[in-house]
This record gives structure tokens, sequence and C-alpha cells, in this order.
């Protein structure tokens, strides 16, 4: 009867840390979420548009680019345009963010 007493309440105790899991893998490193204005590839006209004005060349660029965006500081912020999680990787002194994946906030 004893020995079934640790048992149970090792059992509530597991049970309790799988509920208060996240269910949401955080961004891999070197990510960021971002709120985008505008998300395409390189044949999107308006990502070729502004690249072509801040004279940078994505014509080998796979994948979603996002311009004119803003880093996603908490949780709660809420996203008007695009929200991605995008690598770290920007061109044009910020304003073009590569490799860029949609997220829901």
């Amino acid at each position: 009867m004893f020995f079934k007493l640790p048992l149970l309440a090792t059992a509530a105790f597991l049970a309790t840390l799988a509920a208060a899991a996240p269910t949401s893998s955080p961004p891999a490193p070197g990510t960021t979420n971002q709120c985008c204005s505008t998300v395409g590839t390189n044949a999107n006209p308006v990502v070729s548009a502004v690249a072509a004005l801040l004279g940078v060349d994505i014509s080998d660029i796979l994948g979603n680019i996002g311009v004119g965006c803003t880093v996603i500081t908490a949780l709660g912020n809420t996203c008007s345009n695009t929200a991605v999680n995008c690598d770290s990787s920007q061109l044009g002194n910020g304003l073009i963010n590569v490799g860029c994946v949609p997220i829901t906030l």
C-alpha cells in the first residue's frame, strides 16, 4: 500500500509537467519573428523593385523574402501585415530579410 503512494505522486507530477509543456517549438537559433509589409519570392514585383532601388541582387535567393519588416519583440504583439520567421540574413540595411517562413501569432 505504501509503495503505491510515491508511484501515484510521481505519476501526478509527470502529468502536470506534460500539461505545462509548450505546444509549439521555439524559433530556430539565428531566426527572428517579424512583421513584414510584403513577403514574396525574388519574382514578386514589389520585392524585386525594392531590391533594385537598394541595389541589392536577390536573383540567387530561393524561398521567401520579407520587405519592410519589424521585429516582433513580445508575445501578444499583433501584426496587421504578414507575420513571418526569418533567418538572420538581412540585406539593404535591414530592409530586406531572407529565409522567411509564415507564422501564426
